[in-house]
């Protein structure tokens, strides 16, 4: 945790007790986009569509310009004068990540250690994506479990952008940065920036979840690619995209100062709009959420929940799963092989030397335990 002083410390739980009290005051109003930023409705739809109502382009009383309107949020992309409101302030463009050898190895000795009901996200997801982004970064093995908790600590920042989180979770955000700086300053040059691990961990983590729960078993290679792309299409990895007024500007009929925010609001469609740090890592997405379904192909010949989905709090760029336990059912062949192997090892097979996977990554309890409310997680 970082070190503040008790004044500063204070003076930050005021600060986000005041922006979360004020959201509420206008959701209590009638804001349906400061309701939406409480993030406490399950279904978002009817805040949604209260949002296109209310005009194309319109001021919240939370403070932003806000648009769930295709016609204006082509127009906004599109100005000049407004630009994108990076996650994280100061860093590099997110680019692209080049997945490492040894995923298909590293989701089947993560699944072997799940037996047969598991949690999708902290079983699964979040140490997978943990241990490939340490790969790509070059992170050595006795670093592993830091960078796995820092990743967990930085999940919140995106939303964070929109959002204010909890005081203790916006620590754990300051120091899991300040951790993963001092981890990726041996990488190589062209290893993934801050930003782009910071994103990549959180959005991929989602879309291995979202793409297990959607995926109907058993799974043809052909559902693989079919399954993960539906969810691409439907479920965007940011809700909103925060954009920000570089200089004074008068568009859809509305003056906005320089500084101000805009807000749009993503629709889950083939043709949504994306932030550009969501459609740099997609190709990186859709390998990972593949691999994983490929995975599970030949092991499983049923999924299903072991108890309701639970979703992070104050999430409402993300809105992605904190919990999602799920039952499993091994195929015909995936239990006849883990008979054979029991078997083998029961009989005392000849000792094997087993080389060392460069992807070995643990789950921390802190990168594993989410909250014990809705959402309490990350």
């Amino acid at each position: 945790m970082e070190t503040m002083e008790p004044q500063e410390l204070a003076g930050l739980g005021e600060r986000l007790q005041l922006e979360h009290g004020t959201l509420w005051l206008h959701r209590l109003k009638g804001d349906p986009y400061a309701a939406l930023l409480c993030d406490v409705d399950e279904d978002p739809g009817p805040q949604r569509r209260r949002v296109r109502a209310a005009g194309p382009l319109w001021r919240s009383g939370a403070g932003p310009w806000v648009t769930a309107d295709p016609a204006t949020a082509a127009v906004l992309l599109a100005h000049p004068g407004i630009g994108h409101v990076p996650v994280l302030l100061g860093e590099a463009a997110v680019t692209d990540v080049r997945m490492p050898e040894g995923l298909g190895s590293l989701c089947a000795r993560l699944l072997d250690g799940a037996g047969p009901e598991f949690d999708v996200v902290t079983d699964l997801a979040e140490p997978l994506v943990a241990g490939v982004l340490a790969q790509a970064c070059t992170i050595a093995g006795a670093d592993r479990d830091r960078f796995a908790e820092a990743l967990a600590a930085c999940g919140v920042a995106q939303d964070a952008v929109v959002c204010p989180q909890r005081l203790a979770t916006t620590r754990r955000l300051r120091t899991g940065l300040a951790e993963l700086r001092s981890l990726l300053d041996g990488a190589p040059p062209d290893a993934p920036g801050l930003a782009t691990v910071v994103i990549a961990a959180r959005t991929g983590a989602d879309l291995v979840v979202r793409s297990v729960l959607r995926a109907r078993f058993p799974l043809s290679a052909r559902d693989v690619g079919e399954t993960v792309e539906a969810v691409m299409r439907t479920e965007p990895p940011g809700w909103l995209v925060p954009l920000v007024a570089r200089t004074d500007l008068e568009v859809a009929d509305a003056r906005i100062a320089m500084g101000e925010r805009l807000v749009i609001l993503v629709n889950g469609n083939p043709r949504a709009v994306r932030a550009p740090a969501h459609r740099v890592l997609a190709p990186f997405h859709r390998d990972l959420s593949e691999a994983v379904l490929a995975s599970m192909a030949g092991r499983y010949a049923r999924l299903r929940p072991a108890a309701p989905v639970v979703r992070r709090a104050r999430a409402p760029l993300t809105r992605g799963p904190a919990r999602a336990r799920v039952r499993a059912t091994a195929t015909a062949a995936a239990a006849a092989g883990a008979v054979a192997a029991t078997e083998s090892t029961d009989h005392g097979p000849a000792e094997t030397t087993t080389p060392p996977d460069p992807l070995r990554t643990t789950t921390s309890s802190a990168a594993a335990a989410p909250g014990t409310r809705r959402g309490e997680a990350g």
